[in-house]
């Protein structure tokens, strides 16, 4: 019944905001409002649900009973509404002010954006990248229209979802060029004699290294555990600690003239893939978007370091290609 909605609908787009942020003035930055006229739209819905929908609460407002059982429907309600507006319309890149958000890690913000957004300011200048960190709601949030595409481990990956297979990575262990085992073959004694150097984004203990080591009865010394791939090379640079991690991360820390050395530890590759819902498969935008992302990261397998890499003895080279695969995992051309 129409009655049952507000005469703004405008207000709906805000309460999905403000039920994801939880907090009004980053609500209002994300509306492209003011604060008090968050604050003020944020009163109407409240009228009109009859619900004070947010409460007090620390760090984030607090979600009624109201709100929580609001939350995922509105939000699959707008998304399909987005969805049914964008059905089907055309896509100038030159003239369009559509904003894309990515959720990933730091890495993508340090190799991706670097190669994409040029490219797109010269084909799309008006148009918006933002990156959020991946989450465990990554899914949710594909589902609901709030990201667009997500860069996750392959692993991770539903079935339902299509995907953009990301180049393998080799890991690689790297330490400073002076390190007092950089001179020597790093045997597994060596390497778990040393102090190590944790990534983990989501600051989850654990990891791929921990779990290899695990199955042969070992244990390595966790010195300190980051959040951040990019702060690495400053920890090695500065330090007898070491780090096993992927070969990116080598290729970013060629100013500190770090020292890369094949892992002791059979640890395969690292496969991750650019995921997207089925919803926005044929969205013109969307698509548009994805051949350049596959352009960017081909060009970034292009421009990797040709250099000296001991782990090419034992580990295949890499092509360097980035692969479109339909839910069943079969090659899916690019759009």
């Amino acid at each position: 019944m129409l009655e049952a909605l507000p005469d703004d609908l405008n207000l709906l787009l805000a309460l999905d905001v403000l039920l994801r942020e939880r907090h009004v003035t980053r609500a209002a930055k994300r509306l492209g409002i003011t604060q008090s006229a968050a604050s003020q739209r944020l009163g109407r819905l409240r009228e009109f649900f009859g619900d004070a929908l947010l409460a007090p609460g620390r760090p984030l407002l607090a979600l009624t009973p109201r709100a929580e059982a609001l939350a995922d429907p509105l939000a699959q309600a707008l998304a399909n509404l987005r969805a049914a507006v964008q059905a089907g319309a055309p896509f100038d890149p030159a003239t369009s002010e559509r904003r894309f958000v990515l959720l990933g890690n730091d890495l993508l913000e340090a190799v991706a954006l670097p190669r994409l957004l040029p490219m797109l300011a010269r084909e799309a200048p008006y148009i918006t990248v933002q990156v959020d960190r991946a989450e465990a709601d990554f899914v949710r949030r594909l589902e609901r229209g709030t990201a667009d595409l997500a860069f996750v481990p392959e692993f991770l990956v539903p079935p339902s979802s299509r995907q953009l297979r990301l180049p393998e990575e080799r890991f690689v262990t790297l330490m400073r060029s002076d390190h007092p085992a950089a001179t020597q073959r790093l045997t597994l004694e060596r390497y778990l004699e040393l102090g190590h150097v944790l990534i983990a984004p989501h600051g989850m203990p654990g990891s791929l290294v921990d779990r290899a080591l695990e199955a042969r009865g070992r244990r390595r010394r966790i010195v300190a555990q980051v959040q951040h791939f990019v702060t690495v090379p400053f920890l090695i640079a500065a330090s007898d600690l070491v780090v096993t991690c992927p070969a990116t991360v080598a290729a970013l820390s060629t100013p500190f003239g770090l020292r890369a050395v094949r892992p002791p530890v059979e640890l395969g590759v690292d496969r991750s893939s650019a995921v997207w819902h089925e919803r926005v498969h044929d969205d013109p935008g969307h698509r548009w978007l994805r051949s350049w992302l596959s352009k960017a990261i081909r060009a970034g397998a292009r421009a990797r370091p040709r250099g000296p890499d001991p782990t090419r003895l034992t580990r295949p080279r890499l092509t360097g290609r980035a692969t479109q695969v339909d839910r069943k995992g079969k090659p899916d051309p690019a759009g």
